[in-house]
């Protein structure tokens, strides 16, 4: 039964490109260069720490960056302001924790819409940018695109179409791509098969920082600390082994959905767990923007906690240059 679905969703997802490909479903422009990082599976592959990254690359080439998105699992609808440029506009839980992370340490205009065509132009009128960046954008196909990014991780090689698997698209739809990020063990080689021929194909690292207590950014924990591991993030625990390959000691796993908003409740018993354990909570820096306001109380940090950074390293000089290329006008 599946098997069949699968056939029926690639159906489906071929008529949808087939009308973009053709021009009978409209395509719009903006005026402004728009970089789309996105994947062809659903869940993480590493897009916020790309778009971060791309985000810094853009800044340190003189340009003016703003991020759209969806906000997947806010609270809220249609188009918000989360960040005008000048300060945050809007909470987490109305925001969505992916876009109020990347206004929260970035501190530039980021907007979410279901339209991300909608979004784009807001963004693009009323703040102050010169390039928009979209979260999420690989399948958002009726906003134009100058620079067209997509992150492949092993995941998504072995995987199968919706709802076989995770697939959004066949891996042929790496053909539109004009930048593929190898993510994890995947080889070039293997991706290569699937891009177009004047693709960049390059391997894209991720680092994880020193852990900082969300109290004193000075302060680093030391490998061999005990600890409990709390996360919400599409694969937690990559996140763990993370810690393992540190050498810390890890006291317990909380390992949540991803996207999850916690509650006063989940954080009572995380800091119950650490008091009695005597061990220190630790989590991802998306996380930490959702825990944060349950953490504090009276202003007093309720145990000791820090946060992981985790960051792309995207300092392959061709790629530098065609970014710069792309989004120049």
């Amino acid at each position: 039964m599946l098997k069949l679905l699968s056939l029926i969703y690639a159906a489906g997802v071929a008529r949808r490109n087939a009308r973009f490909d053709s021009g009978r479903q409209p395509i719009v422009k903006i005026g402004k260069p728009v970089v789309s990082v996105g994947n062809i599976s659903a869940g993480g592959t590493g897009k916020t720490p790309v778009v971060q990254s791309i985000v810094r690359i853009l800044q340190e080439q003189g340009k003016r960056p703003a991020i759209v998105m969806r906000g997947y699992r806010r609270t809220t609808k249609g188009l918000l302001v989360i960040h005008d440029g000048s300060k945050l506009c809007a909470g987490v839980n109305e925001a969505g924790d992916e876009a109020f992370f990347h206004a929260e340490t970035l501190g530039i205009p980021v907007v979410v819409c279901e339209d991300k065509v909608e979004a784009a132009t807001y963004a693009v009128k009323k703040l102050p940018c010169d390039v928009i960046v979209v979260d999420d954008g690989f399948q958002h196909r009726a906003l134009h695109r100058d620079c067209d990014i997509v992150l492949i991780d092993r995941a998504t090689l072995n995987g199968q179409l919706i709802p076989r698997g995770r697939l959004r698209e066949p891996l042929t739809a790496m053909h539109r791509a004009d930048v593929v990020l190898c993510v994890g063990d995947v080889s070039i080689n293997e991706v290569s098969t699937f891009a177009q021929e004047s693709a960049l194909v390059i391997h894209c690292p991720m680092r994880a920082d020193t852990p900082r207590s969300i109290e004193n950014d000075a302060e680093e924990l030391q490998s061999s600390a005990r600890v409990i591991a709390v996360a919400g993030i599409a694969h937690p625990q990559r996140f763990v082994s993370t810690l393992e390959d540190g050498g810390f000691d890890i006291v317990s796993e909380r390992l949540f959905r991803d996207h999850h908003r916690y509650t006063s409740s989940d954080v009572s018993e995380l800091v119950a767990e650490a008091r009695d354990t005597n061990a220190v909570i630790i989590t991802t820096d998306k996380d930490i923007v959702k825990l944060r306001p349950h953490l504090f109380v009276n202003g007093a940090l309720q145990a000791p906690t820090f946060a992981v950074s985790i960051h792309a390293v995207l300092e392959n000089t061709a790629f530098i240059a065609l970014l710069a290329r792309r989004t120049s006008r």
